[in-house]
């Protein structure tokens, strides 16, 4: 849907049901959507666009942005889901002191193993890794490849990179995360650790090495979560609310 000459725009992603009926949802590995626009998003603007919404969509179950935050009033079901950020603006010292005391005990864990930093992970050895150690996450082929295909045209574009630490002795991937830079925030795509470096505390150390990269930028830190995630507590990210709405 568009506002004028392109001045707010709503992406609708649809597909059909097995009554053959139009149906809005919300596709894999991408969060939110929303309304997208050069002017502020106000309540009015929010609700136009979604009473706007063409009724052959019988059934819509999608998630909108922070920014798209709808009105309480309206025909739709809203449930609040809870991602997290965390300001990259001060240095790292500043930062590591929110740190939970279990985080930093992790943290020292790896520093004693001296864990190998890798900064180029090509996008198939970081979808197999992020498919062997979470399974729940990859349901089916088409997911693991539009993985790969999102993380190839980022590369293409010079807005992301993918970052690992692997074992000094092996240099087997231990944890690993995929980053995208847009709209001043560093959005982690895909965080992965294998039972190996959970002990090791390979995760601890790739958040810290990446807080420490980034520090004293103009940045968000994106979590990229639809509920609470406890390495995003245990570094004391803050709680920004995003709306799944249903009709």
């Amino acid at each position: 849907m568009v506002e004028g000459d392109y001045l707010s725009v709503m992406p609708l992603v649809y597909r059909k049901n097995w009554l053959g009926r139009y149906e809005l949802y919300q596709p894999d590995l991408m969060r939110a959507m929303g309304i997208y626009s050069v002017k502020a998003l106000s309540a009015l603007r929010i609700q136009s666009f979604l009473e706007a919404i063409p009724a052959q969509y019988r059934k819509i179950d999608i998630t909108v942005n922070q920014l798209n935050r709808p009105p309480r009033d309206g025909s739709f079901k809203v449930i609040e889901k809870e991602n997290q950020i965390l300001s990259l603006h001060e240095g790292h010292e500043h930062i590591a002191s929110q740190y939970s005391d279990d985080f930093k005990a992790k943290l020292e864990k790896a520093e004693e193993v001296n864990l190998l930093p890798i900064g180029s992970v090509k996008p198939e050895r970081l979808a197999d890794f992020f498919k062997k150690n979470n399974r729940k996450s990859i349901r089916n082929d088409q997911q693991f490849h539009g993985l790969q295909r999102i993380m190839y045209n980022v590369l293409h574009r010079g807005t992301g990179f993918a970052t690992a630490f692997a074992h000094p002795e092996t240099e087997e991937l231990l944890a690993a995360n995929f980053y995208i830079f847009s709209h001043s925030r560093m959005i982690s795509l895909i965080p992965v650790v294998s039972p190996q470096g959970k002990e090791l505390g390979a995760m601890e150390m790739l958040k810290d090495y990446m807080i420490r990269s980034n520090s004293k930028r103009p940045l968000l830190l994106d979590f990229n979560t639809d509920q609470l995630n406890p390495y995003a507590t245990a570094m004391g990210a803050q709680v920004e609310k995003f709306y799944q709405i249903k009709r």
